[in-house]
C-alpha cells in the first residue's frame, strides 16, 4: 500500500463569489486524518504549540508547523479563549489558501462562516451568490477533483445540480451545470461535457439578453458566466477535433469581451483585473491551426503576444500595488508565452524552422521566468501547472531541433523541461534569517528594469505635461533649475538600486511587526530562489563523464496547444496539471557514453497499435500490479487492449518483450557489453512507471542480467546528487532502521469504519536483519514512532523504512506518498512527502521498503511523491519500489542487498543488481524481485 469605480465593484462581487465557494462547510475526506490533540489541554500548552508552530513555519516546516498550530488553536477553543482561537485559525487559513491546501481551507473557512452566519441567514447575499446547500456540494466535489478522486467528485457535482433545480435559482443552476460539464471535459467525456455545458449555455444567454450594457449586473454576467462557458465548449470542441464548431462559440467571446481598441489605462485596469481574461487571439490561432489554416493561426498567434507584452508591461508598473507588502493575486504572462508556443509551431509547418525555433525559445525563456518570479512558490499545483507549459513548450521545441538535424540541442531542450523545479528546490539555500526571506522575495517582485519602467513612465507623464503648457524646465525646493531635456537623459539605474534598498527596509520592518504579513502574499518557505541553471550540452556530456556511466534519457513529444493560464485562479475549478496532453507522436532516445560521445534515436509512434502510454499501463496490469485492478478485476477479465490478467505472468512477459523492443532494441548497439558498468535510464512521462530490470529480449534474458541499472530524473539531477554525495563527510555513523512498526489508522472510503493497517511480518524480520548489518538500533512496534524517527532522520548516514507505503496525499500539500510509522499522541503516524522534502537530511542512502515508494504523481518534473521528496531533502541515493512488494520476498531481498552493500563492499547499483539476480533464483515471479530501483547515485 504498502483574481473608477464600477470595476472595483465587479472585482468585489468577484471575491464574494470566490469566498462562497471556498467557505463550504467542510467536507467529509477519504483518509482524512484528525490533528492530534494534546492532552494537556491548558493555556500555557495552547501558547507553548503556538510559539512552537510559529518556529516551524519560521523554519519552513509547513506541514508540521501548521499542524502544531492547528493543536494550539483547537485548544484555546476548548478553554474558551474565542480571541486568540480565531487568530490562529485567521493565520492557518491564510496559509493554507496561498499554499493550495483546499480541504483544511475550506474546513477553517466553514467553522469560521458558521460562527459568523447571523440567525436565520440562508439566502444569498449577492446575485452571482451561490444558495449555501449549491456552494457546499461543488466546494466538496471541486475538493475531491483536487484530490483526483472523480468517482466522488462526479457525486457531488450531480447533488449539486440536483439541488440547484429544486431550489430554483438561475445561478445555481447556471454553476451547477457548467461545474458538471467541466469536470466531464477534463475527463475527456465530451458527450457529457456538453449535454451539461449546453444547458448552462442557454441559461446564461437568456440572462444575458434580458440585461442591457450599462446594468449593473451586465458585466459581471458577461465575466462570471458568459465568457467562462463559451469557452468551456470551444475547448471541448477542439479537444473534440471538431475546430469548426469551437470557432462559432470563439467569435462570440471575441464579440463581448471588452477589448477596447483604445488600449488606454482604464481600459488596462479593467481587462487587468477581469477573471480569468482569456484573449480570443490564442483560441483563433489554435483553431486556424486545427484547420490547417497555418498563416491565420501564426497572425491571431502575434496578435496575442503583442496584447500580452501591453499586459505584462501594465502588470510591472501596477501590479504591486500601493501596500507595505502589497497583495497579488494575479501575475504573468497573460498571453505572450501562449502566443509564441503557437507562432512557433505554425512557422514550424510553414518550413520556416529557424524562425520557428526562435518563438519556441522565447516561450520556454517566458514561461520559466513566469514560473520562477511567482509568489506562490508554496502552491504546489499552481507551480507544476506553470511547469508543465514550460514542459510543453520544450517538446516543440525538441521536435524542431531534431527536425534541423540538431540532436544534441534537441537533448538540451530535453533537460530544460525535466525535473526543473525538483532541482531548484534541491540547491536553493535554506535557514534563511527574516531579512534574507525578505531580500529574496523583494528580488523576485521587483527588479531594476521594472522600477526603470515605472520612472519612465512617470517621467514621460511629466515632460508631457509640462510641454502642453510651454514649460521648458523645473526648480527643486532650493530653486535649482533642471531642463527638461536633461530629465529625458535620465539614468534610472541608480534610483532603482535605491528604490529596491527601501522597498527591502519597508518590507523587512512589517513583516517583522508581524510575520503573517509574508505569508498574505508569498509562501517561499525557508528557502530563497535557486541559482542553478538548465545545462548546455557540454555541460551533460561532462556529468556521463564525472558518473562513469552510460546515460539513456527518453523524451515522448506529444501534439497539444492546449497550455494553462499563468493566473492564480480564484478557485480551483481548473485544469488538471497535465490535462489534454495530445496524441503521442514520436519517441526519442539518447544515449551518452561515459567518454561524452552523444547518439540519438527516434521511433515513430503514430503507427503503433497501442500508445506507449497504455502499453505501460496494460504490462501493470497484466501483472497485477495496478491497485483497482487487483483488487477488482477478475484474473481472466478483459483489458482495453484486448489481452487478459494473467496470473501465469505469460502475457506479461509478451508485453515486457513489446517495451523493450521500443526502449531498448533501438540503442541496444549503444549500451556497454560489460554487465557492471553503469547505465542511467532517464525515463519520461508513463516510462518512469516501467521496471527496465524486467524488460525482457527476444532471447528471454532479463536487462538487469545484461546491465547495472540506474535510474534519474533527469540528467542534471545527476550531477546535483553527485555534488550532494562529495559534501557528505560520512562521519556519522547513524543508521534509523524501522520495521513493522505499530500500525497507524486511516479511514476509508463511503464511510466505512476506520482500519488499522495490517501489521508486516516480513518487515519486522528484515528490519532485525539489516540492523545488525549496519550496526543499528532497530526501531519496531511502539518504538517506531513518527516523533522519534523524525527525531532521528537529521543525523542518519542511512535511512532504512520497512512498512506499508501508501500513494494518497495525507498532508493535503500537494506532494503525494506517505511510510506509515507507529502514531502517538502529537501525531497520526503517517509520515508524508510534505514533510520530507521540508528536512534537511545528511543520509547518504535511504531505503523506502514499502508498497509503491516510487510512485506519484507523473508530472514534466518526474515522479512526484517520496522519492522526489529525499531528493529535495538532500538524499543522494534512494531505493525505492515500483509496486505493491511481497512482505517476505522483500525481506529476503532487502538482507541480500545489504550483505552485498556492507559485507562484499559492492556499490550500490551493484548490490542491488546481485541481490536482484540472487533471489530470482528461488522466486522467479519478476513481482517477487524486480519492483525496486536505485535513483541517483551508485557510490
Amino acid at each position: 500500500m504498502k483574481k473608477q469605480h464600477k470595476n472595483i465593484k465587479i472585482f468585489l462581487t468577484f471575491l464574494a463569489l470566490f469566498s462562497v465557494i471556498f467557505t463550504s462547510s467542510l467536507s467529509l475526506l477519504s483518509f482524512q486524518l484528525p490533528v492530534a490533540i494534546a492532552q494537556n489541554n491548558t493555556k500555557a500548552e495552547a501558547d507553548r504549540l503556538r510559539q512552537q508552530g510559529e518556529k516551524q513555519l519560521e523554519a519552513g516546516q509547513y506541514v508540521i508547523g501548521t499542524n502544531t498550530l492547528e493543536q494550539a488553536m483547537r485548544i484555546y477553543q476548548q478553554i474558551g479563549d474565542k480571541k486568540i482561537a480565531n487568530e490562529v485559525r485567521d493565520r492557518l487559513i491564510r496559509i493554507y489558501g496561498l499554499r493550495g491546501v483546499y480541504d483544511k481551507y475550506e474546513q477553517l473557512t466553514a467553522e469560521k462562516a458558521e460562527e459568523n452566519l447571523e440567525e436565520g441567514e440562508q439566502k444569498p447575499k449577492y446575485e452571482f451568490q451561490l444558495s449555501p446547500q449549491v456552494g457546499k456540494l461543488i466546494s466538496q466535489g471541486l475538493n475531491r477533483q483536487n484530490q483526483q478522486d472523480s468517482v466522488r467528485a462526479k457525486e457531488y457535482f450531480q447533488q449539486a445540480l440536483s439541488q440547484a433545480k429544486t431550489i430554483g435559482r438561475e445561478q445555481d443552476k447556471v454553476t451547477a451545470f457548467a461545474t458538471l460539464g467541466a469536470f466531464y471535459l477534463y475527463q475527456e467525456d465530451y458527450v457529457n461535457a456538453l449535454a451539461n455545458l449546453q444547458p448552462a449555455e442557454r441559461l446564461s444567454a437568456a440572462i444575458y439578453r434580458a440585461r442591457k450594457p450599462g446594468d449593473s449586473d451586465y458585466e459581471q454576467e458577461i465575466s462570471i458566466n458568459r465568457i467562462p462557458i463559451l469557452l468551456l465548449i470551444a475547448e471541448t470542441y477542439l479537444q473534440k477535433q471538431q475546430p469548426n464548431q469551437a470557432l462559432l462559440y470563439i467569435k462570440e467571446v471575441d464579440a463581448i469581451t471588452p477589448t477596447p481598441d483604445n488600449w488606454n489605462d482604464i481600459s488596462l485596469r479593467y481587462l487587468f483585473h477581469f477573471i480569468d481574461f482569456r484573449d480570443p487571439s490564442l483560441y483563433f490561432s489554435r483553431v486556424h491551426y486545427s484547420l490547417g489554416n497555418y498563416n491565420e493561426a501564426l497572425t491571431y498567434a502575434r496578435k496575442a503576444i503583442e496584447r500580452g507584452k501591453i499586459f505584462q508591461n501594465y502588470y510591472e508598473i501596477h501590479g504591486n500595488g500601493n501596500g507595505d507588502i502589497p497583495r497579488i493575486d494575479r501575475e504573468g504572462d497573460l498571453g505572450s508565452g501562449h502566443g509564441h508556443v503557437l507562432a512557433g509551431i505554425a512557422l514550424e509547418k510553414l518550413g520556416q524552422l529557424e524562425q520557428a525555433e526562435e518563438e519556441l525559445r522565447k516561450a520556454t525563456q517566458l514561461f520559466e521566468y513566469i514560473r520562477t518570479k511567482s509568489r506562490f512558490q508554496g502552491h504546489t499545483r499552481h507551480i507544476f501547472k506553470l511547469f508543465n507549459n514550460q514542459v510543453r513548450a520544450t517538446s516543440f521545441l525538441q521536435r524542431v531541433l531534431l527536425a534541423q538535424n540538431k540532436p544534441e540541442e534537441a537533448l538540451a531542450a530535453s533537460e530544460w523541461g525535466r525535473a526543473r523545479l525538483s532541482l531548484e528546490a534541491a540547491t536553493a539555500p535554506s535557514n534563511l534569517t527574516l531579512k534574507e526571506k525578505v531580500d529574496a522575495l523583494v528580488d523576485i517582485v521587483y527588479t531594476p528594469e521594472i522600477i526603470c519602467k515605472q520612472i519612465s513612465q512617470d517621467i514621460q507623464y511629466s515632460l508631457d505635461s509640462y510641454r502642453r503648457i510651454g514649460v521648458d524646465r523645473i526648480y527643486n525646493s532650493e530653486g535649482k533649475a533642471f531642463l527638461l531635456s536633461d530629465l529625458a537623459k535620465f539614468d534610472c539605474d541608480k534610483e532603482a538600486e535605491a528604490q529596491i534598498r527601501q522597498i527591502k527596509e519597508t518590507w523587512l520592518k512589517s513583516a517583522t511587526s508581524n510575520p503573517a504579513n509574508l505569508d498574505e502574499l508569498v509562501t517561499l518557505a525557508n528557502k530563497s530562489p535557486s541559482t542553478i541553471k538548465p545545462p548546455a550540452i557540454e555541460q551533460l556530456k561532462q556529468i556521463a563523464r564525472f558518473n562513469q556511466a552510460t546515460l539513456v534519457q527518453y523524451s515522448i513529444i506529444s501534439e497539444t496547444t492546449f497550455f494553462h493560464p499563468a493566473n492564480l485562479p480564484y478557485d480551483h475549478n481548473d485544469a488538471h496539471w497535465n490535462a489534454f496532453a495530445g496524441e503521442e507522436q514520436k519517441l526519442v532516445i539518447w544515449v551518452i557514453k561515459p567518454t561524452g560521445q552523444i547518439k540519438s534515436r527516434q521511433i515513430d509512434l503514430k503507427n503503433q497499435k497501442i500508445t506507449l502510454s497504455n502499453l505501460v499501463t496494460n504490462t501493470r496490469k497484466t501483472m497485477g500490479l495496478d491497485r483497482s485492478v487487483g483488487v477488482f478485476l477478475k484474473p481472466d477479465a478483459e483489458l482495453p487492449d484486448g489481452s487478459t490478467r494473467n496470473p501465469s505472468e505469460v502475457q506479461a512477459k509478451e508485453k515486457l518483450k513489446q517495451l523493450h523492443e521500443l526502449l531498448i532494441e533501438p540503442i541496444a548497439d549503444l549500451l556497454p557489453s560489460n554487465p557492471e558498468a553503469k547505465v542511467v535510464f532517464v525515463p519520461h512521462k508513463e516510462l518512469f512507471l516501467v521496471p527496465f530490470a524486467a524488460l525482457i529480449d527476444s532471447k528471454d534474458k532479463y536487462l538487469i542480467e545484461k546491465h547495472t541499472i540506474i535510474t534519474a530524473p533527469s540528467i542534471q539531477a545527476l550531477d546535483v546528487t553527485r555534488q550532494k554525495r562529495q559534501k557528505q563527510t560520512g562521519k556519522s555513523k547513524l543508521a534509523v532502521v524501522v520495521g513493522n512498526p505499530t500500525m497507524p489508522t486511516i479511514k476509508r472510503p463511503n464511510n466505512q469504519s476506520p482500519t488499522q493497517l495490517n501489521n508486516l511480518p516480513g518487515a519486522e524480520r528484515e528490519g532485525k536483519e539489516v540492523a545488525q548489518l549496519l550496526n543499528a538500533e532497530f526501531l519496531t512496534g511502539n518504538q517506531a514512532t513518527k516523533a522519534e524517527v523524525l527525531k532521528q532522520l537529521p543525523n542518519a548516514r542511512y535511512i532504512h523504512l520497512a512498512t506499508h507505503g501508501l500513494l494518497e496525499d495525507f498532508a493535503s500539500f500537494g506532494i503525494p506518498g506517505a511510510v506509515a510509522l507507529a502514531p502517538s499522541n502529537q501525531d497520526n503516524g503517517f509520515l508524508t512527502s510534505s514533510e520530507i522534502q521540508e528536512l534537511n537530511l545528511q543520509a547518504e542512502l535511504a531505503v523506502l521498503s514499502a508498497c509503491d515508494t516510487g510512485g506519484g504523481d507523473i508530472t514534466g518534473d518526474g515522479v512526484v511523491g517520496l522519492s522526489r521528496a529525499l531528493i529535495v531533502a538532500g538524499v543522494p541515493s534512494i531505493v525505492v519500489s515500483l509496486w505493491s512488494i511481497p512482505d517476505a520476498e522483500t525481506a529476503e531481498l532487502m538482507v541480500e542487498f545489504y550483505r552485498n552493500f556492507q559485507e562484499r563492499k559492492l556499490d550500490k547499483a551493484q548490490a542491488l543488481r546481485q541481490a536482484m539476480l540472487e533471489i530470482m533464483k528461488t522466486h522467479p515471479n519478476l513481482v517477487d524481485w524486480a519492483g525496486f530501483t536505485l535513483i541517483g547515485q551508485s557510490k
